[in-house]
């Protein structure tokens, strides 16, 4: 059995020296990884544990677990698509936090508006909206920073930032017999708004699985999970040890 195991954040780049990052720890990430361990007992399956630079990681047998570091998003969609095409992967947990957007370009907001003025003056009088937005976007591009450490005695840098791929939407398209699990956190809504979102992610996706969390509902000692399955039912988990058992029982059942 072959199993992909996703945790942790991604990191993307600001500059040499700075990152875009979220505070994901890893950990039920790792302690997924730990149950399947304990459970498939024949030894007979290999982890890729696929996980952000800082985070946590399995005490698994070194020979069954391959740590894979990775920074960015754009390293996780390489990694997750050459072994979806390279191997037999039987499920993938995709516990990791993905940044949604990363940063396309860096200026400042001087810079920026004197290349904004010098397009328009040498333009037309009458500028339309959609012309407006399209040379400010134009300004900010041109004018990035991106390459080198940017200076601390920057007066309002401009960060512009584009959506990232969406690894999850991926994985069945490669893979259609694999089974998938995602996981939905959203920050203190209500369980209506909770569990639609997440059935929402479960269908678009062609889940099989999807685990909804608030974060309010998470701490240091407390963490409750509602594990959804493709018929709209749910589990309720609490703690990530129960947690981790439940999605380990349900790909092994399936």
């Amino acid at each position: 059995m072959n199993i992909i195991i996703t945790a942790g954040g991604t990191r993307e780049r600001i500059d040499s020296v700075r990152a875009i990052t979220n505070e994901a720890t890893g950990r039920l990430g790792s302690m997924i990884a730990e149950e399947f361990s304990q459970r498939l007992t024949d030894k007979k399956y290999q982890i890729y544990y696929i996980c952000g630079m800082n985070a946590a990681t399995p005490k698994v047998k070194e020979e069954n677990l391959s740590i894979i570091r990775i920074e960015g998003t754009s390293q996780l969609l390489g990694e997750m698509e050459e072994l979806l095409t390279k191997q037999k992967i039987n499920a993938v947990i995709h516990s990791m936090a993905v940044s949604d957007y990363r940063v396309s370009s860096i200026t400042t907001l001087e810079l920026a508006a004197q290349s904004l003025y010098q397009k328009l003056t040498a333009g037309p009088n009458n500028v339309t909206y959609e012309e407006l937005q399209l040379a400010m976007l134009q300004a900010v591009k041109e004018q990035t920073l991106m390459e080198h450490k940017i200076s601390s005695n920057l007066e309002n840098p401009l960060l512009l930032l584009e959506k990232t791929p969406k690894i999850i939407g991926i994985i069945k398209k490669i893979s259609p017999e694999t089974k998938l699990v995602g996981f939905k956190l959203l920050s203190d809504v209500s369980k209506e708004e909770l569990f639609e979102t997440a059935f929402g992610l479960l269908q678009r996706n062609q889940c099989d699985y999807v685990l909804a969390n608030d974060n309010a509902e998470i701490s240091e000692d407390r963490h409750v999970g509602y594990l959804f399955d493709k018929a709209g039912d749910y589990q309720t988990f609490t703690g990530k040890a129960e947690i981790a058992k439940g999605i380990v029982d349900c790909i092994l059942k399936s």
